[in-house]
């Protein structure tokens, strides 16, 4: 997964950085308790998840924080506020910013009642190492560089993976996923998934109803939403359902499924 979500930096078909920005704020705010956990490293089992609001102040827009999570405790101990900063890359005033919002976060929630944590994810690498210094002022918090922190075969295995997938092509950034080995696994889980569940809605439908219900996930696993899936599904199915699903694992394109 992480050179799925990072990218390749040299390649001339990279998605854009503000791309894995957004991909991830939208992950965070779809799927927060998947995303806390696998990619902040927080312990969210079995505790209610709430993204709380904006946290700047009336007149410092610009320091709003990215996100705000507060995970309640069942057993009396305090609440523990996330906050989770995405940022694609350095900037000479980001560590500052850290603490201004800490600051932010402190005088908004009691200190009895609430434990803070800040995590900063870093989608291209190269994050600050998590603990500044400025006189005698010191604040730590958790630097996560995704193409090297994070574990591939935890994500992969996770429901977070096909999230990831969908979230991207939503975003127009298949050629990211075909660039990266963890884009073509995911891939292939998504389609296996997409195979069975054809396979246990053929054993309740029928034979030949089941084998176009399970075309039409695997095509729309592999290649999104297009708009002759249903019609495509049924060629395919009805013409060498074997031999075709074989092409679309091997990496068919639509085009030449279409001829």
């Amino acid at each position: 997964m992480t050179d799925l979500m990072s990218g390749d930096a040299g390649s001339p078909r990279a998605a854009p950085a503000r791309d894995f920005d957004g991909l991830y704020k939208a992950l965070l705010q779809a799927h927060p308790r998947d995303a806390l956990q696998l990619l902040c490293g927080a312990r969210v089992e079995g505790r209610e998840v709430v993204l709380d609001g904006p946290t700047e102040h009336p007149r410092q827009r610009s320091r709003q924080c990215d996100k705000v999570f507060l995970v309640e405790r069942n057993d009396g101990m305090p609440v523990d506020v996330y906050h989770v900063e995405v940022q694609v890359k350095r900037t000479v005033d980001f560590e500052e910013r850290m603490v201004s919002y800490w600051a932010d976060l402190a005088l908004r929630y009691r200190r009895a009642s609430h434990r803070i944590h800040q995590v900063v994810l870093w989608p291209m690498g190269g994050g600050y190492p998590g603990r500044f210094t400025r006189d005698r002022a010191r604040l730590d918090y958790r630097s996560i560089n995704v193409p090297g922190d994070l574990d591939p075969a935890t994500l992969l295995a996770s429901p977070l993976a096909v999230q990831v997938l969908e979230a991207m092509r939503r975003r127009g950034m298949n050629d990211v996923l075909e660039q990266t080995e963890s884009g073509r696994e995911i891939a292939r889980k998504n389609r296996e998934q997409g195979l069975e569940q054809g396979r246990e809605q053929g054993r309740e439908l029928g034979i030949e109803e089941g084998y176009v219900n399970a075309m039409r996930d695997l095509l729309q696993a592999t290649y999104g939403d297009i708009d002759d899936l249903d019609a495509l599904a049924q060629r395919l199915a009805h013409s060498d359902n074997r031999g075709n699903i074989a092409r679309i694992v091997a990496g068919a394109t639509l085009a030449e499924l279409r001829d």
